[in-house]
């Protein structure tokens, strides 16, 4: 994989958020809470055509997380741990790189995620600690903006868009709203193919979902 070195170099010098960037704070990659956000990040900027999860900076003042910073950070970070942890949550199989990026004599991780992707990707396992569920089975993740404008890595999700609909309203009624409801969700997906686990996984969500109120 080709790792753009000036590219690099910039994000560590002047991090920022975008759709297409995500910042984080040292994370450990041998922890399932490490392991989640990164899976999260990846999927959901290579959802968004590629990108980078840049490490060791607060997402907030995007300055260097100098306390909490491993003492080789090259080894927690080298590639075959992050691509392992890709390649077992993603449905499909899509090369990262690793590339590291020097800051006040500091070195910090840069997760690169190309770009030129036209499959959108689903997680396809769980991860669950403590009873808490980490990454979804399922789960479409994506970069949008959040209310106040602010990137994020959310779950797309087609069933929180339908849970006004009965199981007994009549076709005739479901074609207008069905084509309101998800009117944003095909703009934000425009151009991708759907893999058919992913849809599969929704459909089997609602069907639940609608049961389960009855």
């Amino acid at each position: 994989m080709h790792i753009n070195a000036s590219q690099i170099k910039e994000l560590v010098l002047r991090p920022a958020e975008s759709l297409n960037v995500e910042v984080k704070r040292w994370i450990d990659p041998t922890e399932p809470d490490g392991i989640a956000k990164i899976a999260r990040a990846a999927l959901a900027i290579r959802n968004r055509n590629g990108g980078y999860l840049i490490v060791g900076f607060d997402d907030k003042t995007l300055q260097p997380d100098i306390e909490h910073q491993p003492e080789d950070v090259r080894s927690v970070f080298h590639v075959d741990r992050i691509q392992g942890i890709v390649s077992r949550f993603s449905s499909d199989l899509f090369e990262v790189g690793v590339a590291f990026g020097e800051r006040d004599g500091h070195e910090y991780p840069v997760i690169v995620i190309p770009e030129g992707v036209r499959t959108l990707v689903a997680a396809k396992a769980d991860l669950i600690d403590g009873g808490k569920r980490l990454v979804h089975h399922g789960g479409v993740y994506f970069r949008s903006l959040s209310s106040n404008g602010t990137p994020s890595t959310t779950l797309a999700r087609l069933e929180d868009w339908l849970t006004e609909l009965s199981l007994d309203t009549p076709a005739s009624a479901l074609a207008p709203f069905v084509a309101q409801a998800t009117q944003d969700l095909f703009a934000l997906f425009n151009g991708y193919i759907m893999p058919s686990e992913v849809v599969e996984e929704w459909v089997r969500r609602l069907v639940e979902r609608r049961l389960g109120a009855l």
